[in-house]
């Protein structure tokens, strides 16, 4: 059994390792084409940091698959309500494609859209929290109930 945590746990570093790598190569690449662009087509960088930063995305969502599922077999365990755990993903997705379009917001000047893009999303996952604090707050009364 320990062998078998032992490796998987390998696994996964070896995966982070593989995964830091290809993201640096594909942001090296990036910022390569977007200076020279910058030089001849400057109206074309933009593009080519948006097409950068969707590469790195999708390289990404292979990795974080594989969190998700452990996090559902986590949530499966536990007896949490799936539903929570449905809220968190989605609050978590909301936080880096808040993130991400900021900073293509930012990289194409336009700052003030780039906080308010931010400011949105912050109401966006408060509101979102609400169930969260909902469910929480349902287990409490349940737990002082019962005492």
């Amino acid at each position: 059994m320990l062998v078998c945590a032992t490796f998987g746990e390998n696994a996964r570093r070896s995966g982070g390792r593989k995964m830091i790598f290809k993201l640096v190569g594909i942001a090296l690449t990036g910022v390569v084409v977007v200076t020279l662009l910058k030089n001849s087509k400057p109206e074309f960088s933009v593009f080519a940091t948006i097409a950068t930063g969707v590469v790195m995305v999708i390289t990404m969502l292979s990795a974080l698959q594989e969190v998700v599922l452990a996090f559902d077999s986590i949530v499966e365990k536990s007896g949490v309500n799936d539903e929570v755990f449905s809220a968190v993903l989605k609050i978590i997705g909301i936080g880096y494609l808040t993130e991400y379009s900021s900073s293509v917001a930012t990289d194409a000047g336009c700052d003030s859209i780039a906080q308010k893009l931010q400011f949105g999303g912050k109401i966006v996952i408060f509101l979102m929290s609400i169930s969260i604090v909902k469910s929480l707050v349902d287990v409490v009364s349940t737990l002082v109930s019962s005492i």
